[in-house]
This record gives C-alpha cells, sequence and structure tokens, in this order.
C-alpha cells in the first residue's frame, strides 16, 4: 500500500460534536467526515464526489495531533425560522499541527491526492470557514509499521478496556473526567446525499476512541505509519 502523508498547522480549528445541540464542543483531531472534507477540497471534488473518490479505491486514513491550547468563543447566528439570532458557546482549539494519512493500493489515486494537497484546488479549512489550513510538507510512502504506542490520535474501535488491560502487566491507569482521557464515540462515516452539495443525511457510523496522553500496548499492535516522530494508526475511511 502507498500512503501520502500531509503535515499541516493552523491558527485555530473546531470540530462539532453533533452529541451536544446547544453547547459546540469540539473533537480535538478531525473526525472521518473532516478527513474527506479535507481530501475533497484539495482535488475540488464535492463532498459526495470525495466520498465517491475515497470508496472507489478504498481508502485506508488516519491521523494524529493536537492544538496548543483550547479557548471557548462566542458564536452568533440566525434562527431558521427568522425570529432572529441567537449566541452559543464554541470550543475552539487553538494552534493545532496534525499529520494526516491517507493510504491506498492504487498508486495512482494515491499520487493524484499528494499532487492536490501539494497544490490544492479549494482552500483548507479544519472545521469552520476561517480557519485556514497551512499544508507543511507533504511525503509518499510505503513503509506501513506495526506500533504498540499511541498518543493524540484517532484509532477505531473502542480503546478503553484495551487500555484498562495495561494494569495487569504492571502498567499505571487514572480515569477523570478529563477531555484528555480516551473516549469512544460512535462517529459517522458516511452520507448519502439528495444532490453533490445538497442535503446529506448519516447513512452509516463507527465506533472510533480518541487517544490523549500516550499509551503504550503490551500485548497489542496498530497498523500504521510513522510521520516524522509521530505514530499515525490506520482505519478504514
Amino acid at each position: 500500500m502507498l500512503c501520502c502523508t500531509i503535515e499541516l498547522k493552523s491558527v485555530t480549528a473546531s470540530f462539532r460534536n453533533p452529541e451536544f445541540q446547544n453547547f459546540h464542543k469540539s473533537f480535538p483531531l478531525p473526525p472521518p467526515t473532516a478527513l474527506i472534507g479535507l481530501a475533497g477540497a484539495a482535488l475540488g471534488l464535492s463532498p459526495r464526489m470525495a466520498q465517491d473518490f475515497l470508496d472507489t479505491n478504498q481508502f485506508q486514513a488516519g491521523v494524529s495531533g493536537k492544538g496548543e491550547g483550547m479557548t471557548r468563543d462566542l458564536w452568533k447566528y440566525d434562527r431558521l425560522t427568522g425570529t432572529g439570532s441567537s449566541i452559543i458557546l464554541r470550543e475552539i482549539y487553538v494552534n493545532p499541527h496534525y499529520r494526516l494519512v491517507f493510504g491506498s493500493d492504487n498508486h495512482e489515486a494515491v499520487e493524484q491526492l499528494k499532487a492536490a494537497f501539494d497544490s490544492p484546488v479549494y482552500a483548507l479549512t479544519l472545521g469552520q470557514s476561517d480557519s485556514l489550513a497551512k499544508i507543511v510538507r507533504t511525503t509518499l510512502t510505503d513503509a506501513v509499521v506495526e506500533g504498540q504506542t499511541l498518543e493524540n490520535t484517532l484509532v477505531e474501535g473502542d480503546i478503553v478496556p484495551a487500555i484498562l488491560e495495561q494494569v495487569l502487566y504492571g502498567g499505571t491507569f487514572s480515569l477523570s473526567l478529563s477531555t484528555s482521557d480516551p473516549i469512544a464515540y460512535q462517529l459517522p462515516t458516511r452520507f448519502n446525499y439528495k444532490a453533490d452539495y445538497g442535503m446529506r443525511t448519516v447513512s452509516e457510523r463507527k465506533l472510533f476512541s480518541f487517544v490523549g496522553p500516550q499509551v503504550t500496548f503490551q500485548n497489542r499492535t496498530f497498523s500504521g505509519v510513522q510521520v516524522g516522530d509521530v505514530f499515525v494508526p490506520l482505519f478504514k475511511i
């Protein structure tokens, strides 16, 4: 499998967790649908065409990274009913630095995606239109490796039970009400579209875990790509 790695930075990023209605809580990393959106923007494809492109070429993807801090912003929006406006709180990550990976056995498609990220058709944004992303570098690699250490990354499945198992191997574990603790979510991965840029409905969800502080597993490995000093686990997108 050939992989395209993309390192990018921004001043801000916000990826809304749809489980929260009156408060825009943000995921710490781009979820799968945001990764599809970034690839589509780089390629100049509509949301539906971007999803089809990754589906047709059976891409895997991965993302790791974090922001230097997090703040909350007051966001004013107009109500659909025409009854005025309202204000809600929105979480924003500051100075995020992410490593993305897209991999496929179709080398031509991977090379096409790399060329797109080198010269994107549309501006790349991280969850909101004013969170413009800057590409630091892109590379191609076929070095898919097995890793045991996860940190500030997204992994498919519920990783919390596997972390609890580390206690049996002499490791330490603590659980608190902190957003840095591993948390699993059923995230949308596919949409049904009425038109290329039309209304959409969720057609598929998968269980993913956001992993914060470093965890090293004694009895489990993850397939992924080493991007500099960062290991990025892969999942089917």
